[in-house]
């Protein structure tokens, strides 16, 4: 910001006096920044104009006009978030949080708004619903594949998709249907829409995520709610996939983490004194009860174990390290070979694997703290058979096992260790062969469970899960009732109660 301030003082019609000072350009906004104030006297003026003078020259601009949005952009570059939560953080701000909010001015966001569409996104997470039924229409284009064309069928699908994409037929933020749905709905084979959505997101046209729908690359509109586009002429609603709206209503823990978004947003406002306020601080995200589910029963846990093995002998094992260590995926996909001593019968837990958005990165844990896990002997010759397989696999092509493989790859040589997302689904579909419920993050929950069932304490339950905080996270969210441990509880009541009660009369 230019720090030359010039003023001047002005008499208005009304009589009054008004000093005005020009303090440069705001490097965030681009505009102009301007500084009034109004006095009843031109002695009073002219001493404003000395205190306007000298905030111009401190760089002091409590009158921003930034947006919403723009604060979103500054905050969300410095905010201190890992891979996997920023990609989650910037999906709030793309599809929720700039299309309600992006248009307003900060200074003038108060608690009431963000109340407000607190409740708005619990009846519905679509902004654009307001109660009443409507059509979702997509605005996607017929795909039709001209014989004539010397380009390959997928070329032709890539081209018609991004014409559409280029002229905005398909908005920022726009979600395409499946593969299997375009291919249904457009009479095209699923290898040729693959193929064309491949090619429009090696261009950044769109946005390719696993399990979830591709979206067109680019910010939303920061206007307000998202208004329903009429399909042009020509428009086909079943070759596009157009349906009924059905409301949504957003998690309450979704909406917990808009709001931790926004008061970190108009926390870093504050700091930077674009506003006076920050006006989460006033609003209220509902609040969210977990429901309390029994444990898993250990003979549960080793059928899904038994299970795992007889498909794998590293998915068995993997399952197994999960509930008898309780680290999260990640940890134990990052976990090297020179990372596990068995001589000691330890396990150093000091990385986390993340793939995100085509980005594979090995960083620190999730709480940013590593430690050493004891293992016991029966773990310990498990480990040393499976690297016994693995070594002896690698000897039949002159290959040795370097120290900085990784334990749990499918790579021959592991180089390049699982991905975390690839671990889930294997653990699941082990889980529905043996009848079982549970899934990678309920092996942690029987670890954190059976441990403070057998009277271990809690904070060396809570260390070993990788929780900080004194082991608040392990009670509140991981910690379930144990069916073995209710029942010692109501016999121990009820023998308690017998001993106390008075002998009944003689007769």
């Amino acid at each position: 910001m230019s720090r030359v301030a010039k003023g001047c003082v002005e008499q208005l019609p009304s009589g009054s006096w008004r000093a005005r000072v020009y303090a440069g350009v705001d490097p965030i906004t681009k505009r102009e920044i301007r500084l009034k104030a109004t006095a009843k006297t031109e002695q009073q003026a002219h001493i404003e104009l000395g205190r306007l003078l000298k905030e111009a020259s401190e760089g002091r601009t409590p009158e921003s006009d930034a947006i919403v949005a723009k604060l979103l952009d500054e905050y969300a570059a410095i905010a201190p978030w890992d891979v996997s939560t920023r990609q989650t953080n910037e999906g709030f701000i793309r599809r929720t949080i700039k299309p309600a909010l992006g248009h307003l001015e900060v200074r003038k966001v108060r608690g009431p708004i963000l109340d407000q569409l607190y409740s708005r996104l619990k009846r519905c997470g679509n902004l654009s619903c307001t109660g009443r039924p409507f059509t979702e229409h997509r605005n996607v284009p017929s795909l039709v594949i001209n014989p004539r064309d010397r380009r390959a069928p997928w070329q032709q699908v890539t081209g018609i998709l991004a014409e559409a994409i280029r002229s905005g037929i398909l908005a920022p933020g726009d979600e395409l249907p499946s593969i299997t749905e375009l291919s249904a709905r457009q009479g095209i084979g699923t290898g040729i829409i693959r193929h064309a959505l491949a090619a429009l997101a090696e261009d950044g046209l769109i946005i390719v995520q696993h399990g979830r729908p591709a979206v067109v690359a680019g910010d939303p509109s920061t206007g307000p709610r998202p208004s329903r586009r009429r399909p042009g002429p020509g428009h086909d609603c079943h070759r596009a996939g157009c349906r009924p709206h059905v409301c949504h209503p957003m998690k309450p823990s979704t909406i917990r983490g808009i709001h931790g978004i926004l008061s970190g947003a108009f926390s870093a406002a504050k700091r930077w004194e674009w506003t006076e306020r920050n006006p989460a601080e006033s609003a209220k995200a509902p609040t969210t009860t977990r429901k309390s589910v029994q444990a898993t029963s250990p003979e549960d846990v080793a059928k899904v174990i038994a299970e795992a093995r007889a498909n794998s002998t590293a998915l068995g094992l993997y399952l197994w390290l999960v509930v008898i260590t309780g680290v999260r995926r990640g940890e134990l996909c990052g976990l090297q070979i020179c990372d596990i001593d068995l001589d000691r019968g330890v396990v150093h837990v000091a990385f986390n694997y993340v793939v995100r958005g085509g980005q594979r990165v090995r960083k620190d844990t999730k709480t940013h703290q590593d430690r050493w896990l004891a293992i016991d002997p029966d773990t310990c010759a498990l480990i040393a058979s499976y690297l016994e397989q693995i070594r002896t696999e690698l000897a039949t092509v002159g290959v040795k096992l370097r120290d900085d493989a990784h334990l749990f790859s499918n790579d021959p040589a592991h180089s390049r260790p699982w991905n975390p997302d690839w671990a889930t689904h294997r653990v699941a579909d082990a889980s529905a062969a043996a009848g079982v419920e549970l899934d990678i993050k309920g092996g942690r929950h029987y670890t954190a469970s059976q441990l403070l069932a057998g009277g271990f304490d809690l904070r060396n339950t809570a260390a070993r899960l990788g929780h900080s905080g004194g082991g608040a996270t392990t009670l509140r969210h991981y910690a379930d009732p144990v069916p073995e441990v209710d029942r010692r509880a109501a016999a121990y009541l009820a023998q308690l109660t017998a001993r106390s009660a008075p002998s009944s009369p003689q007769p």
